[in-house]
């Protein structure tokens, strides 16, 4: 069971509060804010736009036990030049969270009240859904547990540890050593 504060589980049993859903993804050079109302909503010393029904997030599950665990994300009724930009940008890997907020109903621009963490982890796969008028793509996020089980692709070789630090000489010898027979 989620901590919540008291105040956070007060403000839920108030009748002038809406929940919604506030998602970040940290895009290289483009980091996105989205949230699920309409127009823009401050909160965090940041600018997040609304997306309305255009954007679905998937069941966010929590364990008893330490697990992996991944959420998908869904933005519907994209045009075909904005899908073709969401390819170019780097995402493997790269932060993700989803919040839970409460938004003060009487006020006339959105307000934030409360607000929970729900999931934090990265971006793990980016699925295309081509369709005529309609194209959209969905966004898996693994929690930081499944980044464990995902291989780096890297091994321990001179050039891999130039590409990570260059300079540094260590494993200059690796290859040297690979048909060597050892005695005890």
């Amino acid at each position: 069971m989620r901590d919540l504060s008291p105040e956070f589980l007060a403000a839920i049993r108030a009748d002038s509060v809406v929940p919604s859903l506030l998602v970040y993804l940290d895009f290289a050079g483009d980091p996105f804010r989205a949230w699920t109302g309409l127009g823009p909503v401050d909160w965090d010393g940041h600018t997040w736009q609304g997306v309305g029904n255009l954007g679905e997030v998937g069941g966010i599950e929590e364990y008893s036990e330490i697990r992996a665990g991944t959420v998908e994300l869904r933005l519907s009724r994209i045009p075909g030049t904005a899908l073709a930009d969401a390819f170019t940008l780097t995402y493997k890997r790269r932060a993700a969270e989803i919040h839970l907020v409460l938004l003060d109903e009487e006020s006339e621009a959105p307000a934030i009240l409360h607000s929970s963490l729900l999931f934090r982890g990265t971006m793990d796969t980016l699925e295309l859904d081509r369709q005529p008028g309609e194209s959209s793509f969905t966004l898996t996020l693994a929690n930081e547990l499944a980044r464990l089980k995902d291989s780096w692709g890297l091994l321990y070789t001179d050039s891999d540890q130039q590409r990570l630090h260059p300079g540094d000489t260590s494993l200059r010898f690796v290859p040297s050593l690979q048909d060597k027979k050892v005695r005890l």
